[in-house]
């Protein structure tokens, strides 16, 4: 496990914790620090990441090996003082070169790293989810959560197809989609009273749907790592059935137990789908 994927394994069940106590202070600490965890995955899991020499005492695999870890950092304080200077080594050089990447003829000429269209979509969709997070937390802030949301999905939906389509397994996922759409249409929808609601709600899920259709698509596009991206998209999916349940039909803490563990471990699954790139050119 990289250093983001351990964030977000801590940070997840003392969200759900703080869910279960109704605790505002828990939801704005930790909800934060578990997207946190699926941004940094992501930055580690690029292919020009080169890790720190503090990476190989963070590579826990089990329980068991944090107190080798502790040992070898000199104290627990010293094992947090090493993950902190890990974070902003994947931050401050794996990060940069997203923005780079932009201009290709300038990194191409400067050296760096030219980045697939996949990643950046990938990152930017990333960076969206995390805000969604963010702005999910007020109760007030679910119209502009979902938008961000809303905008990381069609990121998803683009990085899916530029990274290739099949038409076969594109068609399945549109069966899919269309078996679902034709259960959650009439549970949900007649339960949103809010027209600008209830059409944002219907443009989400167009949007998701799409992401879900070209993450099937992507099946036999001859690349690596397909298997996260489609279990990824779908437990995606899957998780916002519970916030659509959480939000619209009943208000209960097993919708947030469900849907929270599916969402994030989903985004940590996209996220792993980023080993597979190869980066244009050094």
């Amino acid at each position: 496990m990289n250093v983001g994927v351990q964030i977000t394994a801590v940070a997840l069940p003392c969200l759900l914790l703080s869910e279960t106590a109704h605790s505002s202070l828990g939801r704005w600490i930790f909800k934060p620090l578990a997207s946190l965890g699926f941004l940094v995955a992501a930055l580690a899991y690029l292919p020009n990441h080169v890790p720190s020499s503090n990476a190989a005492m963070l590579n826990l695999t089990s329980v068991s090996d944090i107190p080798r870890a502790i040992a070898a950092s000199g104290g627990a304080l010293g094992l947090a003082t090493t993950y902190v200077a890990e974070l902003k080594h994947i931050i401050f050089n794996a990060a940069p070169t997203i923005v780079a990447g932009a201009s290709p003829a300038a990194a191409t000429a400067a050296g760096a790293v030219v980045h697939t269209t996949y990643t950046k979509a990938m990152m930017v969709a990333f960076v969206l989810g995390a805000i969604g997070d963010v702005l999910l937390i007020p109760k007030r802030g679910f119209l502009p959560g979902l938008t961000s949301f809303l905008a990381g999905h069609a990121a998803f939906m683009v990085a899916f197809t530029f990274h290739g389509q099949d038409v076969a397994p594109r068609q399945k996922g549109l069966g899919f989609i269309v078996a679902m759409a034709a259960v959650v249409g009439p549970w949900l929808l007649p339960k949103i009273k809010n027209k600008i609601m209830r059409g944002a709600v219907i443009a989400y899920m167009m949007v998701i749907s799409g992401m879900v259709m070209t993450a099937c698509g992507s099946i036999n596009s001859g690349r690596e790592y397909l298997p996260e991206r489609l279990l990824g998209a779908i437990m995606f999916f899957l998780s916002d059935l519970f916030v659509a349940r959480q939000h619209f039909v009943h208000k209960t803490v097993l919708n947030k137990w469900i849907g929270l563990p599916l969402y994030y471990i989903a985004q940590i699954l996209l996220a792993s789908t980023l080993r597979g790139e190869v980066p244009l050119s050094r």
